[in-house]
């Protein structure tokens, strides 16, 4: 279990720039866990109009 007072880094970049960002840990491990909660593991795709998604991407003709 983490402790309170660990923390990862993120490294975001572009060609703009970069951007490390520190969280705890525990900040993390929450999101992860709501998230999870919210949409349960194996069931992400369940949840996407794979159709309309496509049909926004691609160019219409």
């Amino acid at each position: 279990m983490p402790t309170a007072d660990e923390s990862i880094y993120i490294a975001l970049g572009s060609s703009a720039g970069t951007a490390l960002l520190e969280v705890p840990v525990q900040d993390i491990s929450s999101f992860l866990e709501d998230t999870q909660a919210l949409v349960p593991r194996g069931t992400e795709s369940g949840l996407i109009d794979w159709d309309a998604e496509l049909a926004h991407l691609l160019p219409q003709g």
